[in-house]
């Protein structure tokens, strides 16, 4: 009988108390990114907002601007301009999967965020403000906006 239930046990995935039952096709090494956060303007006035993401260890930032350039270039924006006005360090996480294949591939990947008119809409939610401030001025393109109002930011544009 305790033969019986421990195959049933063993069939159905349960260990002994204190064990961690682990997956041959799970990797227990993961890979660290950095993410950079980036605005560039577009030839039609409008800012493209994107992550460039490496791995944590490349720190030449001409390495990664030039990362970015490809990327303008595959969008048909090769003249979009990208250094430290534009890109900045934002923080480190843990890749996903898509990241990490393209990263193997071609040493980086993107995550494209937003694409932000030239001009606000005549009624913009407080998203809609935090974005404009971030891609149409350099001032306030990585500055803290956390508790700001709808019309402390709207004072900040001017509207």
């Amino acid at each position: 009988m305790r033969t019986v239930l421990f195959l049933i046990f063993a069939l159905i995935g349960f260990t002994a108390v204190g064990q961690q039952q682990v997956s041959p096709s799970k990797t227990t090494t993961e890979m660290s990114v950095a993410v950079w956060d980036t605005y560039v303007k577009k030839q039609d006035g409008s800012v493209m907002h994107f992550d460039i993401i490496v791995p944590s260890a490349l720190k030449e930032i001409n390495v990664i601007h030039g990362y970015g350039k490809a990327y303008l270039s595959s969008k048909n924006e090769a003249g979009g301009k990208i250094d430290t006005e534009e890109c900045q360090f934002c923080h480190i996480e843990a890749a996903s999967p898509d990241m990490v294949a393209a990263i193997e591939k071609t040493g980086y990947y993107i995550l494209e965020m937003d694409d932000v008119p030239g001009v606000l809409s005549a009624n913009p939610s407080q998203r809609d403000l935090v974005l404009h401030l971030r891609a149409h001025y350099a001032r306030y393109r990585f500055a803290n906006l956390q508790g700001k109002t709808t019309e402390e930011l709207q004072a900040i544009i001017g509207q």
